[in-house]
C-alpha cells in the first residue's frame, strides 16, 4: 500500500512538471489545445516518469505533497517559458518591422493568443511556430522534462531570486538577437528615406509622404521575400540555445541552493 502510495505521489509530481511545460510553452499553451487534453498529456507523460520522480521523504503527504506539487509546476513553466521567450522575441523583430514598413496602424486579431498583434508580427511568430515543429521542437520539450530531474529533483528545494535575475538577462540578450535580425530592413528602409530626402530638396512640388509610404512598403516587402528563407538557421540555433538555456537555469536553481 506504501509503495502504490509513493508511485501516485510520483504521478503527481511528474504530471504536475510536465503542465507547467503545456502552460506555457509554444503552441501547447494556446487556446487550439483544449486544458483538458493538456491535463491527460501531462498525466500521461507523468505516468512514464514515475521511474525518474523520486520525491524526498516528507514530502508526499497532505500540505507537503501539494506545495511539491505546485513547486514541480514552477520548474515546469521555467522550461516552457525559455522557449516561448524565442517566440516571442520573434514577433517584437516583426513589429519592429511593422514600425518601418508603415504596417503598425494594420492591427490583427491573433488566434493563437487572443490579442491583437501587427502584421509582420504575426507572420514572424507563425515562422517560429512552424520551425518549433519542424525541427521537433516539441520532442525536445519531453527531452527537456526528462533530462531535467537530474538537475532539479522532484519536490527539491530551488532559488527564484538567482533564476529571475537570469531570465532578465536572457531576454535583453534575445532582443538583442531580435535587432541583428531586423538590421538590414532597418538600413533598407533608412537608406530609402535618405534617398527620399535628396530627391525632395531636388524636386520640391513632389509629395515625399503619398510617394515615399509606398515604396518604404514595396522595398520592405522584397526584402523580406530575399531574407525570410535565411532565417532557418538562426531560427534552429535559437530554439536549440532555448533549451540549453533552460537545462542551464534550473542548474543554476539548484547549485544555489546548494544541491
Amino acid at each position: 500500500m506504501e509503495q502504490l502510495y509513493a508511485q501516485l505521489a510520483s504521478l503527481l509530481l511528474g504530471a504536475s512538471r510536465a503542465m507547467g511545460i503545456f502552460t506555457a510553452a509554444p503552441i501547447l499553451s494556446t487556446r487550439f489545445v483544449p486544458f483538458q487534453v493538456r491535463v491527460a498529456l501531462s498525466f500521461v507523460l507523468g505516468l512514464f516518469l514515475i521511474p525518474a520522480v523520486a520525491p524526498p521523504p516528507g514530502r508526499t503527504e497532505g500540505a507537503h505533497l501539494l506545495l511539491a506539487a505546485l513547486l514541480e509546476l514552477v520548474v515546469g513553466l521555467v522550461i516552457g517559458f525559455l522557449c516561448l521567450l524565442v517566440v516571442s522575441v520573434m514577433q517584437i523583430a516583426g513589429a519592429w518591422i511593422d514600425l518601418e514598413m508603415g504596417f503598425s496602424l494594420a492591427g490583427l486579431f491573433d488566434p493563437l493568443t487572443g490579442e491583437s498583434a501587427t502584421v509582420l508580427g504575426n507572420l514572424f511568430q507563425t515562422t517560429a511556430l512552424v520551425f518549433f515543429l519542424a525541427i521537433d521542437g516539441h520532442h525536445g520539450l519531453i527531452r527537456a522534462l526528462a533530462r531535467s530531474y537530474a538537475l532539479v529533483p522532484a519536490g527539491g528545494p530551488v532559488e527564484g531570486a538567482v533564476s529571475g535575475l537570469y531570465v532578465a538577462r536572457l531576454f535583453g540578450e534575445l532582443l538583442g538577437i531580435a535587432m541583428q535580425l531586423i538590421l538590414p530592413f532597418v538600413a533598407a528602409m533608412l537608406l530609402t528615406m535618405v534617398a527620399f530626402a535628396v530627391l525632395n530638396r531636388a524636386v520640391a512640388q513632389l509629395n515625399i509622404f503619398a510617394i515615399g509610404l509606398g515604396t518604404k512598403t514595396l522595398v520592405g516587402l522584397l526584402l523580406l521575400i530575399l531574407m525570410l528563407p535565411f532565417y532557418a538557421r538562426p531560427l534552429t540555433a535559437l530554439f536549440e540555445a532555448g533549451y540549453a538555456e533552460a537545462m542551464r537555469m534550473l542548474d543554476l536553481m539548484r547549485a544555489a541552493t546548494g544541491g
